[in-house]
């Protein structure tokens, strides 16, 4: 059975910072956040009334304001391997269970990024940048020049390269969600684009079938405060510009991973979905939030 779930956050003047979970299958109504502001959408904390009909997550393609759309994509080992759900020994002994590889062939990561390009490649408003991270490291594939240098293409070919170079490249490793969310900061920290007249958006859409390997103690315990920290230094490379979602995929499920890739996206006022069946109808449309200063 497809499941699918995206978290939505909503504030109203009543009650501010009441989180919403909806399940989405089929057509479900998506409902998504606004705020009406000439620096783009706000960050967590600022009340968000519900987008007019025409700027939702159906209605991408009629974004005008400048958008930048950084993809960070998660090339660790657990995407070819078999892995020992949380709580199981490394064998999946003593009543453990084991997750079967998430994505060997990279059909689910690339084939929703590949079909929202195919979509909205014509959007000349549009810039593109790819990050990918495992081992110990991010990195970025639209580049400057660097691999630690990221930048934002107009030119959606560029796109098209970076997705035949993770198509042909190889997952394995830890999951670094540390150096991928600095590694992003600094796309953005770096963009001659950041201070324009009418500054763009920054959708970083993070995609990841597991749990941090660089954000916790030697007791396994997660390092919150860091979290907290390296999220608020990405939204302050453009304050009031950049949103956050992230996307949890694969047949496991690791609530640690699923409760804090929803507080990510809390944080980043992005969305954040659960896609548990590779061939499920999500699209990355799913997690892009509206803007009532960007759409028509």
């Amino acid at each position: 059975m497809i499941s699918k779930y995206v978290n939505q956050t909503k504030s109203s003047m009543m009650v501010l910072g009441l989180t919403l979970i909806t399940a989405l299958t089929g057509c479900a109504e998506k409902n998504f956040e606004a705020v009406p502001s000439t620096d783009g959408p706000k960050v967590v904390g600022t009340p968000r009334p519900t987008p007019p009909p025409g700027c939702t997550t159906d209605n991408v393609d009629k974004i005008y304001r400048p958008t930048k759309i950084l993809f960070v994509v998660d090339t660790s080992g657990s995407n070819v391997n078999v892995t020992a759900n949380y709580g199981s020994t490394p064998n999946c002994g003593n009543g453990g269970l084991c997750t079967p590889p998430t994505d060997p062939n990279k059909d689910f990561r690339g084939g929703a990024i590949s079909d929202f390009l195919a979509r909205f490649r014509h959007k000349t408003n549009f810039s593109w940048g790819f990050n990918t991270f495992s081992a110990n490291r991010s990195i970025a594939y639209i580049n400057s020049g660097s691999e630690d240098s990221p930048i934002f293409s107009d030119n959606p070919n560029s796109m098209n390269t970076a997705l035949n170079r993770f198509n042909n490249s190889t997952d394995s490793g830890n999951t670094p969600y540390r150096q991928a969310v600095n590694l992003a900061a600094k796309a953005i920290e770096d963009d001659p684009d950041k201070n324009d007249t009418e500054k763009p958006n920054y959708f970083v859409i993070l995609l990841t079938d597991g749990y941090p390997t660089d954000y916790v103690n030697q007791d396994g315990s997660l390092q919150e405060d860091a979290v907290k920290a390296d999220l608020n230094a990405l939204l302050a490379k453009a304050p009031g510009q950049v949103n956050l979602s992230t996307i949890y995929y694969g047949q496991g499920n690791d609530p640690r991973a699923i409760a804090l890739l929803k507080e990510m996206s809390e944080i980043g006022a992005g969305q954040f979905a659960n896609v548990n069946d590779p061939n499920s109808d999500f699209k990355i449309d799913d997690v892009i939030p509206g803007s009532n200063n960007g759409c028509k």
